[in-house]
């Protein structure tokens, strides 16, 4: 009867390492299968930009690479399948590439802030059915993250380009560039802004936002 036992578990043992080779195995190809989708996608993309006159200044990365980290930064997830970057992309026109490129970049700042702050607000939203905060708090809680975008666009660290092309056309110059920021860092960030802030207005609000947010 042990021996029987003993078979049984080796069989048992034997077949989970198999399952989880064969797991390994499909979930290695998946990604490999979509890496190679990306690619040729981006390469495409290449293509109809350069077609359309775009181009890449001297010492950057090469556009097709440039397209294909764009399209990772959208894509790329942490371990628990949330986004791991926060992307904002502009284009904008100027009499010459440093000008064109200034307000594009300062734009894609903005917007990045923009989206921070709205992510931060549907959060707290999102914790309205599961807390026992008034609504009333809630309300001036998100009401003041509304009212206070610039605070994020102070507080913002570690912002990379991650996209940076141009084209001339009728003695202008459109840049368009895409810039990237962790997801999880600027959120905390955020908050902690939004946080010392909101205490210069009232304490228990402050402490309120503490505990809504998870970062």
């Amino acid at each position: 009867m042990k021996t029987m036992n003993r078979v049984l578990i080796s069989v048992v043992l034997v077949v989970l390492a198999f399952t989880a080779s064969n797991a390994q195995s499909s979930a290695k190809a998946l990604k490999k299968d979509l890496k190679a989708k990306v690619e040729k996608d981006c390469r495409k993309t290449a293509k109809q930009l350069e077609k359309e006159g775009w181009k890449v200044m001297p010492g950057k990365l090469p556009l097709e690479r440039q397209i294909q980290d764009s399209r990772y930064a959208e894509l790329d997830t942490d371990n628990n399948g949330e986004k791991l970057y926060l992307t904002a992309t502009h284009k904008s026109v100027g009499g010459n590439y440093s000008a064109a490129k200034k307000i594009a970049d300062d734009r894609a700042a903005s917007e990045l802030a923009e989206h921070i702050s709205k992510t931060i607000s549907e959060m707290i939203k999102g914790k309205l059915s599961s807390t026992d905060y008034g609504d009333g708090d809630i309300e001036t809680i998100d009401e003041f993250i509304s009212a206070n975008k610039n605070l994020v666009s102070v507080s913002l660290e570690s912002v990379f380009p991650v996209l940076e092309i141009y084209r001339e056309k009728d003695n202008k110059v459109e840049v368009q560039v895409m810039v990237k920021t962790n997801a999880a860092k600027a959120l905390k960030v955020a908050k902690k802004a939004y946080k010392d802030k909101l205490y210069q207005q009232s304490a228990e609000l402050a402490k309120d936002l503490d505990e809504l947010l998870p970062y």
